[in-house]
């Protein structure tokens, strides 16, 4: 589950919390990457959280983000994130119908 790094992420209007301003987006898709490889999944969801602060929608950091919540046995918070996120165009259902199994 290695996120690839973003090269040209899509700008937001909103303004940047402090923190995501300064991180760059790879940098920040790299620390994911390590916190996923190291089973740091409490860390990896807050990553993927900052990426989002950066580019949100983003479906690499989403997918992250909810498949690192599962691991550290988030349940209710990934079901929470699949549904807030319904509105964008990122298929999360293969995802949802996991936990449901689960709750």
């Amino acid at each position: 589950m290695a996120p690839k790094a973003k090269v040209n992420p899509k700008p937001s209007l909103a303004p940047l919390p402090p923190a995501a301003q300064s991180a760059p987006i790879e940098d920040l898709f790299s620390a994911l990457h390590r916190h996923a490889q190291n089973f740091e999944y409490e860390r990896a969801a807050k990553v993927a959280d900052q990426v989002l602060a950066i580019a949100p929608g983003d479906e690499d950091a989403l997918r992250c983000k909810v498949v690192a919540l599962i691991k550290s046995d988030a349940i209710d918070n990934a079901l929470s994130v699949i549904q807030a996120s319904r509105h964008l165009p990122i298929d999360l259902r293969f995802h949802e119908v996991g936990l449901s199994s689960r709750r």
